[in-house]
């Protein structure tokens, strides 16, 4: 994962025991927007609950979740599009 120049306490880490999936992508949702306030505006909730899910005090509804998977996958582009029709087509039809 690339490195971002985010001072460590604007995106916090959670210790090691407590890393999760959540941690991880909540986190580098966090690098991405740039600190835990606007991760918190963006995700329409407070900082102190994104504080809790990053530290891995807690887990996020997957609702929140999948919003901050959204902000770290890369952009589906017309190839992907393409790629996903291809290998839809080839797959045998459900009667």
């Amino acid at each position: 994962m690339e490195k971002i120049g985010i001072p460590a306490d604007n995106c916090p880490v959670a210790p090691a025991p407590r890393v999760t999936v959540y941690t991880r992508v909540l986190h580098r949702a966090c690098q991405v927007l740039g600190g835990v306030d606007k991760l918190a505006r963006h995700l329409k909730v407070s900082s102190a609950l994104v504080h809790d899910w990053l530290e891995g005090e807690s887990a996020p509804p997957a609702s929140i979740f999948l919003k901050a998977v959204d902000l770290i996958l890369p952009t589906w582009g017309p190839e992907d599009e393409a790629l996903a029709k291809a290998i839809s087509a080839s797959r045998p039809k459900k009667n």
